[in-house]
């Protein structure tokens, strides 16, 4: 892990080195770029016409969408920050249980998340993000100067680069609408991904083998067999599974039907509970559809694929184009779904903050207001760094 963490260290400071090299042979700043130690800019007014015009479609459409977006980001903004506030009371009052309440998205950290998925899902993070927050601008008549991409050490980013001085005196009504859209736009894209997704895979009945555990009975099992019987018990969903195994104890023998075999199994200990046998096995299996309709039920699936717990995977879905282009879709509707919730934080510069502030405006001074999400934005910080401490294995 060390060695991991020290050729990623060098890379970015090759890259960065690299950056600082070309602004001195060919002069970035001329051409839009702003370079600093850690940062890179790009400006342009490119594309603010196509803006403008899908903008003018229908301006009340827009802004009737924005309070709707609105609306979302304040419930949401009260609902993500007390989640990580529970998060991290778990995980402190259950030591033994790394359960990140926050979690870094980059290839090698994240399970199953390749480079190319993360790229195509990044750049439609930032394409939409930024293209729904100038769009409201533009709906609710403000000033939009110029977009953008930047770099802050490895994150990348983009922006909409809104008239300061005109937002800061517009209503708060309209700071609401624009700073909610941005995330509101990644949600509405995680959803449509999470359509296409569930169009794509036809759900394969049964419980199968996902991973087994080393010094367990079942650690010879193959992965992705299907297990069919547990001692003449018909085994078709993960309740069944576990229902099974609800009232034995370890030492209990029983059988085992798998795909072309039957294994004579006896339980062992199972580690979060020392009077439950245990097979070693991790099951997975295809979940409902219609479970797909709670939002809550779609953001836990899509914090089980940060966390390494799939629940779209191809021993338990037949798909019905490529696997790679499941992979890049599944991506696309995890992180927008996540960046968008993440960003909803109540801690500048995040759209949380900006929102939380409008609020504030609403009952004290523009000055207070900027004061009280300044220090709420330090607990947030702590909060993210706990949250992410705590989770590393010990």
């Amino acid at each position: 892990m060390l060695d991991e963490v020290l050729f990623a260290i060098a890379l970015l400071l090759l890259f960065w080195d690299f950056i600082g090299l070309l602004n001195r042979w060919y002069g970035l700043e001329k051409h839009g770029f702003t370079i600093a130690p850690g940062l890179m800019m790009w400006r342009t007014k490119r594309g603010l016409n196509f803006i403008d015009r899908v903008a003018g479609v229908s301006k009340r459409g827009w802004r009737a969408y924005g309070t709707v977006a609105a609306a979302v980001g304040v419930s949401l903004m009260v609902f993500v920050f007390v989640m990580i506030i529970l998060n991290l009371i778990f995980v402190l009052t259950h030591p033994a249980v790394r359960l990140p309440g926050v979690v870094l998205a980059y290839p090698g950290l994240i399970p199953g998340l390749t480079l190319v998925a993360w790229l195509v899902a990044i750049g439609s993070i930032l394409l939409v993000h930024e293209f729904s927050h100038g769009v409201l601008l533009r709906a609710q008549e403000l000033e939009t100067k110029s977009v953008g991409g930047m770099v802050l050490v490895a994150i990348p980013g983009a922006f909409m680069e809104p008239n300061e001085k005109q937002l800061m005196r517009a209503p708060i009504s309209k700071k609401l609408r624009m700073f909610a859209a941005g995330s509101m736009g990644n949600f509405v894209l995680a959803f449509i991904c999470l359509g296409i997704l569930l169009a794509f895979l036809v759900p394969r009945p049964g419980v199968y083998v996902y991973a087994t555990y080393k010094n367990y009975p079942a650690e010879n099992f193959a992965l992705g067999s299907r297990i069919y019987q547990l001692d003449n018990v018909p085994i078709n969903t993960l309740d069944d599974f576990y229902d099974f195994l609800e009232n034995k104890q370890p030492g209990d023998n029983i059988w085992v039907v798998t795909e072309g075999e039957t294994i004579h199994i006896t339980l062992a200990e199972n580690p979060e509970n020392e009077n439950r046998g245990s097979l070693g096995v991790w099951p997975i299996s295809a979940p409902p559809r219609w479970n797909f309709a709670n939002p809550l039920f779609a953001m836990g699936a899509a914090m089980g694929e940060l966390l390494g717990r799939p629940v779209f995977h191809p021993y338990v879905y037949t798909p019905l184009v490529p696997w790679a282009v499941i992979d890049i879709i599944k991506w696309m509707f995890v992180l927008n779904l996540g960046v968008g919730l993440f960003n909803m934080l109540p801690a500048v510069p995040l759209d949380g903050g900006y929102m939380m502030q409008a609020v504030l405006e609403r009952r004290v001074s523009k000055e207070k207001a900027k004061r009280v999400v300044r220090a709420l934005s330090y607990v947030v910080l702590v909060l993210i760094l706990m949250n992410l401490f705590l989770a590393l294995p010990r």
